[in-house]
């Protein structure tokens, strides 16, 4: 017994084959076009909440009063005429933008600890008053929180860069933050005085479900056409596969009727007269070996017969010889010999 285990042959068929390589490289390629799109769309979308965050950030920042608000932080109060103004003008704002849920005012002070600033105006409806039609109302996927007004000076550390750069310079956040009401995106302006300094900013808090939505449209969409068009793609090739490998198949039952002995078979539906391609120049090929290869064993076969021929009859020569060579027998032929001559004495 052999010391090395064979390991068993696992037979794949050609179709099979091209089906399992073909659709690999459907879903590679589809599954590249899928992951691009998705950034592609999604980066649109948030580029266009972004630009109408900035927009509107802007346009509520040109609005206000720069002395005012300092003022306002310095030695105001919450609720007195300069609050109340600011205020109300930010909700005329949050009016034109229906996707527009917070918005307020905050400043930077030099001697803050990194990454925390002060709250100033908030567009939230004071305490008692009654609550606008908006905030009982969903925007897209996003539920506009109630009314909570956080105290004028109240510190604020969750900020992102571009909120704290949005003191000095116009931008937005870049990435999406969700809370109990939904998912938002943040855009921020500068508020400038009467000498074009800045001295604080208005942020905006605006809906974005519509990018959470755009995605999730995206990708169930193109999970549909990836399931149909896998399909579609499966017995394309299953069809294809068939037609380009029937004579190669065809060729291989050939060839296990020859192995088996069976010389006799006919190549004719194995290739075209007309279009050829290495197919029908491999059963061409195959005619004619197969004809050499019975010319040659037919050929084996008669000098075979004829080697054994040849090999019976010396071996009968050799069984005569040592039969004639045998002390009996010429003990034998002396004693014929010997009748005759008496035969002939007597006669």
């Amino acid at each position: 017994m052999s010391d090395t285990v064979q390991k068993k042959a696992v037979f794949v068929s050609l179709p099979t084959k091209l089906i399992v390589a073909l659709v690999l490289l459907f879903v590679i390629a589809f599954a590249a076009i899928f992951g691009w799109m998705d950034r592609f769309v999604t980066t649109m979308a948030m580029t266009n909440l972004q630009t109408d965050l900035i927009a509107t950030a802007k346009a509520a920042a040109a609005g206000i009063d720069g002395d005012a608000h300092t003022a306002l932080f310095e030695s105001g109060q919450i609720d007195d005429a300069t609050y109340t103004q600011i205020a109300d003008y930010l909700r005329s704002v949050k009016r034109t933008n229906p996707l527009a849920s917070g918005m307020y005012t905050y400043i930077k002070l030099p001697d803050a600890p990194p990454g925390q600033v002060e709250l100033v105006v908030s567009a939230a409806l004071p305490p008692g008053a009654v609550a606008e039609e908006v905030s009982a109302t969903r925007l897209g996927e996003c539920l506009v929180p109630p009314s909570s007004r956080p105290d004028m000076g109240a510190d604020y550390s969750d900020t992102s860069p571009a909120m704290l750069e949005g003191v000095r310079v116009a931008g937005a956040d870049t990435e999406l933050w969700a809370d109990d009401y939904g998912n938002w995106l943040s855009g921020y302006a500068p508020i400038f005085n009467s000498k074009g300094e800045p001295v604080g900013a208005v942020g905006v808090d605006m809906c974005a479900a519509d990018v959470i939505s755009l995605q999730q449209n995206i990708r169930r969409s193109v999970a549909i056409a990836l399931a149909i068009s896998l399909a579609a793609l499966i017995g394309v090739v299953w069809f294809i596969a068939r037609g380009v490998t029937r004579p190669v198949l065809a060729l291989t039952n050939v060839a296990d009727r020859i192995g088996s002995g069976d010389y006799e078979q006919d190549f004719s539906s194995l290739h075209s007269s007309r279009i050829q391609d290495e197919v029908d120049k491999l059963a061409t090929v195959f005619e004619l070996m197969v004809g050499k290869v019975y010319t040659r064993e037919q050929t084996l076969r008669a000098r075979v017969q004829q080697l054994e021929i040849m090999i019976d009859q010396g071996k009968r020569e050799r069984e005569v010889r040592q039969i004639v060579e045998s002390d009996f027998f010429q003990d034998l032929q002396g004693k014929v010999t010997e009748m005759r001559s008496r035969f002939k004495r007597e006669d």
